[in-house]
Parts: structure tokens; sequence; C-alpha cells
């Protein structure tokens, strides 16, 4: 199975938004053959049914990106409820943790992301954790 590698909501929106650090590490894991996932918590932090989702939903179907969207099972959902209480973490964190466990029982390697701090509270050592910033 090729390397994985998950979106949470701030790195999609950094793609979408033609952030060129960000692209240029996803094109460079793909032309290596990773696959990129995306769970489908981070549809829901990124996505308001309105014209401002038009970026987003390029970068979705884009082959150059070929992204995969994933859902959330029941598994992932009873690990992420676990993830929060092991992290001591209140239910504002639910969707991260969600996208946390969904990204782990996909079998992601990695995980990129604007909130590096909660994502690696959450993902503890399942998840290498890598950080994009947005600009402030």
């Amino acid at each position: 199975m090729a390397d994985r590698v998950a979106l949470d909501s701030g790195a999609l929106i950094k793609l979408s938004d033609g952030d060129p650090l960000t692209r240029a590490v996803l094109r460079k894991w793909t032309d290596e053959g990773w696959e990129t996932i995306v769970p489908t918590p981070v549809l829901a932090e990124t996505l308001r049914g309105g014209p401002a989702d038009a970026r987003v939903h390029r970068i979705l179907k884009s082959r150059a990106s070929a992204i995969t969207i994933v859902g959330v099972s029941e598994m992932a959902g009873r690990d992420a409820g676990k993830r929060l209480s092991d992290a001591r973490m209140g239910p504002r964190s639910t969707v991260d943790a969600l996208i946390v466990a969904s990204a782990v029982s996909e079998r992601a390697e990695h995980i990129l992301t604007c909130d590096p701090s909660d994502i690696t509270a959450l993902a503890g050592a399942d998840l290498k954790v890598i950080p994009v910033y947005r600009r402030r």
C-alpha cells in the first residue's frame, strides 16, 4: 500500500487558496506515489454551500491533487471519543478528533494541518503531524 497523507481543514483551505508551499509538498508526495485523503468532517468545516466553495471543489475534483474523500466509520467515531478523553479535550475539538481518527483508520501515516498543537495532542504517536501555517 502507498503512503498516505491526510489533510485537515486548514491544509485543504491553504491548498485551495493556492499556497505555494502546501501545493509543492503535496505535489512532491503525489509524484512519489503517496495518496492524499480528506476525511468527511473536513468538508463540514470548509464548505458552506455557496460560491466561495468553488476553489475547494476544484481541488477535490482535480486529477493533479488525486484526493480521495473518506467517511467516518463507527470505529473511527468511537476512537475519536477516546482520543478526546485521553487528550483531555472538550467537545469543541470533536471535529479535529474525528479527522484524526478517520486518518488513522484509513492508515494514513501523516496529517497536514494548520493546527499542530491540537492535532498532535489527538494523534499521539499514530500520525506524524506536518504543520503548515496560515499567513497572518
